[in-house]
């Protein structure tokens, strides 16, 4: 596989087979994402093919799956994905902070409402 474009937006991390419609291609950065996938493949029995290709931004984790299996691998990706996951605002304080603007939002947008209604 030559060097996977990935696009401007990396919305999944799936492809289509280049060489065999029947599989997807899963892949990984994160080595140690890739081996609790593979490992998930393996508990649940699941046929896959495995390569790691070098890319100019590093190690990419590749897993043929068969198209067959395609719903039960999703769902390992997605606890895969979700278990190396990092907030998307990491510290607490900041998270308050962005509710807290949205609620200010919220109350003003609805005092202007009402007393443009009135």
């Amino acid at each position: 596989m030559d060097d996977m474009d990935e696009g401007l937006l990396k919305l999944t991390n799936h492809r289509e087979h280049p060489t065999n419609k029947a599989y997807k291609v899963f892949y990984f950065r994160i080595k140690e994402q890739a081996d609790f996938f593979e490992n998930d493949l393996k508990s649940n029995g699941l046929y896959y093919e495995t390569d790691i290709e070098i890319t100019n931004r590093g190690e990419l984790y590749l897993f043929g799956i068969r198209k067959s299996d395609l719903r039960t691998v999703q769902e390992l990706n997605n606890i895969a994905i979700g278990k190396f996951r990092t907030p998307f605002i990491e510290k607490k304080i900041n998270q308050y902070i962005v509710i807290l603007i949205g609620l200010i939002i919220v109350v003003f947008s609805l005092l202007s409402f009402f007393k443009n209604n009135v």
